[in-house]
């Protein structure tokens, strides 16, 4: 394929596991082009085709926000970098007439209200996504529907013991759609007593979310159902940060059919 036919691609976090994964997989697409690399401390200098799949590719990670976004201008960004960074790599990104993915989750809504004006300023969109992995996004989605039929429902989500937030954005994000899928709200018990407190977990829109931390796992996520008589379990698995890479491959190729700031890849997933 012809190289002006392909998505220049910039990763940001492209030394951290998921940014690794994202640049071994680009460079495997011949529709998407790897033009830039961000990274900061560990292997800055290097090249990132080195650092993921052993050969050379002739990025090389860098740590200067604009001469990457410079060097991947009109292309696409990937960021999976932490909350605190994200900000002012996508506005550098959007200035540099840029459509953005992006990977992380919580950020402050002044943040949220700066990113969209400046991508519609711009003429950009963002897609903001808790969960690249498709299953998870069916999920949410069958949580979605099956909200509209059952009102005792539980989330319990499963990570590995260096994820930081809790709950995962993808809990969040089900909870808040499984509200919106009903008007008159959840049950919950009339009288409840926690005799250690915090077991009943956390509650969004009268969902209780439950948080487990511990080696061993990688995403994992319940969604429980119950009504007299039956109970539905919504479940969905990562077992490898490979299992995000179809839905990210996705993102890159569709966000730029979408306008402003957009939260969920579920918006994507039948766009041509």
């Amino acid at each position: 394929m012809n190289t002006e036919d392909q998505i220049p691609v910039m990763v940001a976090g492209a030394n951290g596991k998921m940014g690794r994964e994202v640049v071994q997989t680009v460079l495997q697409q011949v529709d998407l082009r790897l033009v830039s690399a961000l990274g900061h401390t560990r292997g800055v200098g290097e090249d990132v085709g080195t650092m993921t799949q052993g050969e050379p590719c002739g990025v090389f990670l860098s740590d200067n926000v604009e001469e990457c976004t410079s060097k991947a201008a009109g292309g696409v960004l990937v960021d999976f970098t932490l909350g605190p960074a994200v900000k002012d790599i996508v506005l550098s990104a959007l200035r540099h007439n840029m459509s953005c993915v992006v990977g992380t989750t919580g950020l402050p809504p002044t943040d949220m209200a700066e990113i969209e004006e400046t991508a519609r300023n711009h003429n950009q969109s963002v897609l903001l996504a808790p969960n690249f992995a498709l299953g998870a996004v069916l999920m949410m989605k069958f949580a979605r529907e099956a909200s509209k039929y059952f009102r005792w429902a539980e989330i319990i989500e499963l990570h590995h013991e260096k994820k930081m937030d809790a709950p995962s954005g993808t809990a969040r994000r089900t909870a808040e759609m499984m509200r919106k899928a009903r008007s008159d709200g959840f049950r919950a018990m009339a009288q409840e007593e926690e005799s250690v407190k915090g077991c009943r977990g956390g509650s969004i829109g009268g969902v209780r979310i439950h948080s487990v931390r511990m080696p061993g796992l990688l995403a994992h996520q319940q969604v429980m159902f119950g009504s007299h008589g039956e109970t539905l379990l919504i479940q969905h698995d990562a077992r490898a940060r490979n299992a995000y890479m179809p839905g990210v491959m996705l993102a890159i190729q569709r966000v730029r059919n979408l306008t402003g700031l957009v939260e969920g890849l579920e918006h994507i997933l039948d766009l041509p």
